[in-house]
């Protein structure tokens, strides 16, 4: 993936950030913290984030994760469907 290219999460991600930080346009290489974000705004961002992916995110995880591509990547790890393991042997 190119420098510019979004993956989707991270096109959504970018939007909650822009709108949150007030900053445009956000790339992938985007630290949330150096953009201007703070932890008041870490929180708004994680009540976003947890109502467009139905995730258990919290403000630690973008703490830990700042930069867009390492955080989007790990909101696609978290909403990737498990497969259903087969049912016991009898």
């Amino acid at each position: 993936m190119g420098p510019g290219t979004l993956t989707p999460t991270e096109s959504t991600l970018a939007a909650i950030w822009e709108d949150i930080l007030n900053v445009r346009p956000v790339d992938r290489g985007r630290n949330f913290f150096e953009a201007g974000g703070d932890s008041l705004l870490a929180t708004k961002a994680v009540l976003q984030i947890r109502r467009t992916w139905s995730v258990d995110l919290t403000v630690r995880t973008i703490i830990d994760q700042p930069v867009l591509k390492d955080l989007a990547a790990h909101i696609d790890r978290m909403t990737r469907t498990e497969p259903t393991p087969p049912p016991p042997a009898a």
